[in-house]
């Protein structure tokens, strides 16, 4: 496969799984440094990130995220399924979209979702990334047994720094990896 001077990783898409109901800034934080340094080191990488969703997309975050809560609290069940499904199917659409996925795990708050998308890209064979907070040494036990060690980070710049590597040819990349995006626009 022939790649142009921009690297292997021109106009791929990721989309960046993580916490967003139990941690304090919704999951802006990672998302924002991550979006920063892959611009900062010249990645052409183009992020379907959740906390900042296209404006066909349902979102959950700020005055969204208000609005779940009340459902919650006013017990309207109906109401909240529904909002919450199309919420679920536009993540998963974004999964179905990307070219790989980059996960983020606290150990430290309840992930649900998170979970569920990172089980759905690996059930289609997407290429992951997954950076644990705190650390390698504190990945749950369990991901070991389905995932590669070798794609288990303990931050933001180990994977940029992936990233570029492969990008640049240094780090191979293996059969997961379907970048067709240059050959689709010529249909």
């Amino acid at each position: 496969m022939r790649f142009k001077k921009n690297g292997i990783l021109e106009n791929s898409i990721c989309y960046l799984i993580g916490p967003i109901d139990d941690v304090v800034d919704q999951g802006k934080g990672w998302r924002k440094e991550f979006s920063k340094k892959i611009k900062q080191h010249g990645l052409s990488i183009k992020c379907l990130d959740p906390t900042n969703k296209i404006s066909i997309m349902k979102k959950e975050i700020d005055e969204e995220h208000i609005k779940v809560c009340r459902m919650k609290k006013k017990e309207q069940w109906d109401d909240l399924s529904s909002f919450m499904r199309t919420v679920v199917h536009h993540d998963h659409r974004c999964i179905d979209i990307s070219d790989f996925i980059i996960c983020y795990i606290d150990v430290d708050c309840h992930m649900c979702g998170s979970y569920f998308e990172l089980q759905s890209a690996l059930t289609e064979k997407k290429p992951y990334f997954l950076i644990v907070k705190q650390g390698k040494k504190e990945t749950p036990a369990w991901l070991f047994g389905i995932l590669k060690h070798n794609n288990i980070f303990g931050s933001v710049d180990d994977v940029v720094e992936y990233l570029v590597n492969i990008n640049n040819g240094k780090t191979e990349i293996d059969d997961r990896w379907v970048l067709i995006r240059k050959e689709l626009e010529g249909l």
